[in-house]
């Protein structure tokens, strides 16, 4: 965890540091601040090893919520850095796949942790959250208007983004009929998996702290009165592999596990910006007043 929390704020460093030299020439549309809530979709694609191979996974990917609110500013005449917070749910897709179908179980191939472990002929399924606060860059392709910052009709950009993900794996039992239960409490679990029906009596704490690098393409299309709609998608990786809820038992070097994440949403201006005519900005917000 310090590996990584070491990672994150020295790749921060790096980009608050020879961004402003990046971001001297102003533009006459620069300096606006947004606001941009949005809403979308995640999906894992995937594990990766060392050499950037994909490893084969167990599971059946599904798509989850996706959602994420940033708090940014436009500089110069092609560029925008802001701050954003997201939300994300991964999970499996089917309920078809039991204990006894993982790979490493049917290898035999499980560590010494799981020689104990009871196992059901339960269909079983993952579901994870995760948390991530993150710095994002980007580049827009066309120069920003002369006379206001959202002038453009149609203003595509190339996004770069760091973040720290905090994610919160869960392996759960579909079917939790005929499972032993004693005292009140699953028996013999590893701690990372739980019965969904007694989660609150399992001591289930283990939130896992990850780097997560993302790169993806969007672009606003101008709305009314100063408001865009902002269409986006983007692939990150984050270097964990658990974000399925399960150590990948057969693949020594899993580096990063990939996700794919579509979003939607309203950048709302906050101020004025340079070159614009506006006197105040923020109306949109809720607190605004009429």
């Amino acid at each position: 965890m310090k590996k990584n929390l070491a990672g994150t704020l020295l790749t921060l460093a790096i980009l608050l540091t020879f961004t402003p030299h990046l971001l001297q020439a102003k533009g006459k549309g620069a300096n606006q601040w947004f606001l941009t809530p949005r809403i979308g979709a995640a999906t894992m694609i995937g594990e990766v090893n060392s050499s950037f191979t994909t490893v084969d996974s167990d599971f059946k990917h599904g798509f989850g919520l996706n959602a994420d609110l940033a708090l940014s500013r436009t500089f110069g005449s092609h560029f925008e850095v802001g701050l954003g917070v997201e939300f994300y749910k991964l999970s499996s897709s089917d309920d078809s796949l039991f204990i006894e179908d993982l790979r490493a179980v049917a290898t035999g191939n499980l560590p010494p942790s799981f020689s104990n472990v009871k196992r059901w002929n339960k269909p079983i399924e993952y579901q994870t959250s995760n948390l991530v606060p993150n710095l994002f860059f980007r580049y827009y392709f066309k120069r920003f208007a002369s006379r206001a910052r959202d002038a453009q009709k149609f203003q595509p950009y190339l996004e770069l983004n760091v973040g720290f993900n905090f994610h919160s794996p869960e392996l759960n039992y579909i079917d939790t009929t005929g499972i032993l239960i004693e005292d009140g409490e699953v028996s013999n679990l590893p701690s990372v998996w739980y019965l969904e029906q007694h989660k609150n009596k399992i001591p289930y704490s283990s939130t896992e702290q990850a780097l997560q690098f993302g790169f993806g393409l969007g672009t606003r299309f101008t709305l009314n009165q100063g408001l865009t709609f902002n269409l986006a998608a983007n692939i990150s990786g984050t270097k964990s592999e658990y974000m399925d809820a399960l150590p990948n038992l057969l693949e020594d070097e899993v580096t990063s596990t990939l996700v794919a994440k579509v979003v939607f949403g309203v950048s709302i201006p906050i101020g004025s910006g340079s070159g614009s005519k506006r006197s105040s900005g923020g109306e949109h917000l809720p607190w605004a007043p009429n």
